[in-house]
């Protein structure tokens, strides 16, 4: 993981922005030449040509040209003096590929399934017109910034430490989602749409009634959870029968020889203009008692016309990982539906089933079950969206 910035106040932030200039960025379509000219003490001119010299489109081949180019020829026809570094390498890793098939394929492989998928920036539309669909009150408020979080699939704590202590290193956290969240929203927000496969867990034994209506699921019954960042815990006391997890955290860090007093808020109350936070550093977000996930900031701006205008579209995701389905072991075809623990009839335990082929191998013609065996609902992280 990339080195952490320092602490940065979001709200403070956000303070700094002259109003003229941020006017000039999130308003406007063009630059305000007048403006820029009284903040930055240059001429007109020199405003116009500074304009010219940064303009985006100098990164895009002349027109005349352009058809001459694909998408892969843009990475592979790198001149050759190039100075930059991320250019370097990626001549080297070219360079390597060609040189060697086997790294060539294992490249291949690794971005077929474990890429992710990168969602289309809003478009607002010629002139505008998806922010005049818009009603009043629900489009975004200026000032305002935004940030991307990385939310990372639950840690499996077990097996880190067992492959820590066998090989001497640790896992690393898989990317689940990316989010954009803007700085006046709550961070309950950020928790409704995390999404997470033990969320949808179904107590109890169901091998004796299969059929049994699933209504009640973990996150019904367990909904507290908390965001730990810069030493606070944030708590989801939302629901009159939300517990403080944070709780016995505190008072086992306020023992010697700790003596560490961490402070605590209600999430409800927050908003992600009150938090101070550091670009590229791993916190916490626990639910379910015990699962967690990591949670990283990686970037902080202005909010502009290049953003959903839309505040029922945030948290807006803008990746997702693909992720792989468990199959049945039978068929090997459908993804897993059911888990079964202690079955006579299966080749390892526990055993994966998709639900035709659960109900053939352990069940008779009358719906009765055969042998003696445990078997519970079973969700995997592909079906979470």
């Amino acid at each position: 993981m990339a080195a952490s910035t320092e602490k940065i106040n979001v709200r403070e932030f956000l303070s700094k922005w002259d109003n003229d200039v941020y006017h000039t960025c999130a308003e406007e379509s063009k630059s305000d030449v007048e403006t820029l000219t009284k903040k930055l003490k240059m001429s007109a001119e020199n405003v116009k040509e500074l304009e010219n010299v940064c303009s985006l489109d100098l990164l895009e081949p002349d027109t005349e040209e352009r058809h001459l180019y694909d998408k892969w020829e843009y990475l592979e026809n790198i001149p050759g003096d190039a100075k930059l570094m991320c250019v370097r390498f990626q001549k080297q890793e070219l360079e390597r590929r060609n040189q060697n098939s086997a790294h060539l394929i294992a490249v291949y492989r690794k971005f077929k399934y474990r890429q992710t998928d990168e969602h289309l920036m809003y478009d607002p539309g010629p002139d505008g017109s998806k922010l005049k669909d818009i009603p009043e009150d629900c489009r975004v408020i200026y000032p305002d910034v935004v940030l991307t979080v990385h939310i990372h699939r639950p840690s499996k704590v077990k097996m880190a430490k067992k492959l820590y202590e066998e090989q001497g290193k640790y896992e690393a956290p898989f990317l689940s989602n990316t989010l954009l969240v803007l700085g006046r929203q709550k961070l309950t927000d950020l928790r409704d749409m995390v999404r997470c496969v033990h969320d949808l867990t179904v107590a109890g034994d169901m091998s004796e009634n299969p059929d049994m209506d699933c209504q009640v699921y973990a996150k019904d019954v367990f909904k507290s959870g908390f965001f730990f960042i810069n030493d606070v815990f944030y708590n989801d006391l939302r629901e009159d029968d939300a517990r403080d997890y944070s709780k016995e955290i505190r008072e086992w860090a306020s023992q010697p020889p700790r003596n560490k007093n961490y402070e605590t808020k209600r999430m409800e109350d927050t908003t992600f203009l009150d938090l101070t936070v550091k670009l590229g550093a791993p916190y916490l977000y626990m639910h379910q008692g015990d699962c967690q996930h990591l949670l990283v900031f990686s970037d902080i701006r202005l909010l502009t016309t290049e953003e959903p205008q839309d505040l029922r579209m945030y948290p807006y995701m803008i990746g997702r990982s693909n992720r792989h389905r468990t199959l049945c072991r039978v068929c090997g075809n459908q993804a897993a539906r059911w888990i079964t623990y202690n079955s006579q009839f299966t080749p390892e335990n526990p055993c994966f089933f998709c639900d035709l082929c659960f109900r053939c191998l352990n069940y008779d013609s009358n719906n009765k079950k055969i042998g003696n065996f445990e078997a519970y609902r079973y969700f995997d992280h592909h079906a979470i969206v």
